[in-house]
């Protein structure tokens, strides 16, 4: 067991977490830190090679060796308790500073040696969206008012609590290995009309067909698991905003690798438009 990493399996039930001075360790990790991917391809006549048609990432499958040590009838109870069949879990490893997770189930519960004192087990674990993802997330201001105040605090000269931004352009990082998926918000200042967000690289849009009116917001998640729209009124009352959606929006919108540039837009006052983007910080193929 690594002394400077900490794995840590949550779910409904409760928690375990594998650490050098807990009872519960694991000495072998099989599957962590590469995917696999399945390519289709064409070949023509005489060609040389072949062209790749297509690409998809497969799920993840992770299998897990450990120990538990005494009292080996407690931690051992425990470990099949926690570790159940068809219960949705996170699997989160901390290392340092740093902490990344994944969403799986199990796919064999674990199967455990008896032993006195201390007892060896094995589970496999499934991860239908394969790619780890930092616990750590960022929420940027894409346009409207972006905060400015900032500790230490000095009153000399002039400052400002916030600050209207009249840029209709933005750039983010994305600091992961592989494309990040995101929600974005459309808030509306004053009645507005077709609110767009456009990333500049990929050419692929989010746009919204709907007279928005003053309070009102438009959450459209790419996220995995999330996908979709929701409108919620000035009086905060939420209804699927799925119709909405222009025929060519792209719900696979993702954040690519490094700079991404993205702008946003409206038909009718693009100055009464506020957008606000959530992502992961990073998200990796592995760790």
């Amino acid at each position: 067991m690594d002394q400077n990493t900490v794995w840590i399996y949550e779910n409904s039930i409760g928690k375990i977490t594998f650490a050098w001075e807990s009872p519960h360790w694991i000495t072998m990790f099989d599957g962590m830190s590469s995917v696999e991917v399945d390519i289709s391809q064409s070949r023509g006549p005489r060609q040389i090679g072949a062209t790749i048609a297509s690409q998809s990432v497969r799920p993840r499958s992770l299998t897990l060796d450990g120990c538990l040590f005494d009292p080996v009838g407690v931690n051992r109870e425990r470990l099949i308790d926690i570790i159940a069949p068809q219960v949705p879990a996170t699997l989160t490893m901390v290392d340092g500073a740093e902490s990344w997770y994944l969403d799986v189930v199990p796919e064999k519960t674990p199967e455990i040696e008896p032993g006195l004192g201390v007892q060896n087990f094995q589970l496999r674990l499934f991860a239908a969206y394969p790619y780890w993802r930092t616990t750590a997330s960022y929420s940027v201001q894409v346009a409207g008012l972006v905060p400015m105040f900032r500790f230490p605090f000095l009153t000399g000269g002039t400052w400002w609590i916030s600050k209207y931004s009249d840029s209709y352009f933005r750039s983010i990082e994305n600091q992961g290995n592989v494309p990040v998926e995101f929600r974005v918000t459309f808030t509306a200042r004053a009645a507005l009309i077709n609110p767009e967000f456009y990333h500049v690289d990929t050419r692929k849009r989010i746009a919204i067909k709907k007279t928005m009116v003053a309070g009102e917001r438009i959450l459209v998640s790419t996220a995995y698991g999330e996908r979709g729209v929701i409108v919620t009124a000035p009086d905060g009352t939420a209804s699927n905003g799925f119709k909405f959606l222009t025929i060519d929006s792209d719900l696979s919108m993702t954040l690519q690798p490094g700079s991404n540039l993205l702008r946003i837009d409206a038909e009718n006052n693009r100055e009464g438009l506020g957008v606000r983007l959530e992502a992961p910080q990073g998200v990796k193929s592995g760790v």
